[in-house]
């Protein structure tokens, strides 16, 4: 998706997972026309009437939105249902630059802001109050928790989660700041040098955390 939020509206909103961050996307995703289901493994509780089906209710024209925190159950659900398509939700309230390219399966919860020449990967979670500034570049399944603050010319692997109201700072076009593959940056977290994949990072300025 480039420029904002595709017109194809097809089938249902399947939304995969019935916990908070699902009942989250139902009020993202309030102006999308399409009746909206929820799809769960497991008996679960109902929420505003919205019908919870299972699998093999599937219809080949649903288009599914991945609604749980992990990135990497995100990528095992995306495994596992290959074949359908998945939404990308951009709440009302989210600005997106037209300049900016988002990856399929995106979730861009309200009050985000993704500024200009950001390109993001696939299944992306926004949480709510996030920014992604200025030519960054973020991978695939990565999670932003609420308050992210994302600053310009930062470079994000595959696989990163970030807590609430982490800080990372600016890069510069020669230099950007380098977040590898499967880091973690812990909540409110200010991360102010790159991150080694793989690594957790806590704390003002962020320090890597030896277990």
């Amino acid at each position: 998706m480039k420029g904002g939020v595709s017109k194809r509206q097809v089938g249902r909103l399947v939304i995969y997972g019935c916990g908070g961050h699902g009942r989250e996307m139902v009020h993202a995703a309030r102006d999308d026309s399409r009746p909206v289901v929820f799809l769960s493994d497991e008996p679960v509780p109902g929420y505003r009437d919205i019908p919870i089906i299972s699998h093999a209710d599937l219809q080949d024209d649903d288009e599914i939105c991945l609604a749980v925190g992990s990135g990497e159950i995100r990528r095992r659900l995306a495994e596992k249902l290959r074949g359908f398509r998945f939404a990308t939700i951009v709440a009302p309230t989210a600005v997106i630059d037209p300049t900016a390219e988002i990856g399929e399966g995106a979730e861009i919860c309200d009050f985000c802001l993704v500024n200009s020449l950001v390109r993001i990967g696939c299944h992306f979670q926004c949480n709510s109050r996030s920014h992604v500034h200025h030519d960054s570049l973020i991978g695939d399944y990565v999670t932003f928790s609420p308050g992210t603050m994302c600053l310009g010319t930062v470079e994000i692997g595959n696989d990163v989660f970030v807590g609430a109201g982490a800080i990372l700072r600016n890069g510069r076009a020669d230099q950007p700041l380098r977040i590898g593959d499967g880091a973690i940056v812990g909540m409110g977290a200010v991360v102010t040098s790159d991150v080694p994949p793989g690594a957790t990072v806590v704390g003002c300025p962020a320090r890597r955390l030896v277990r």
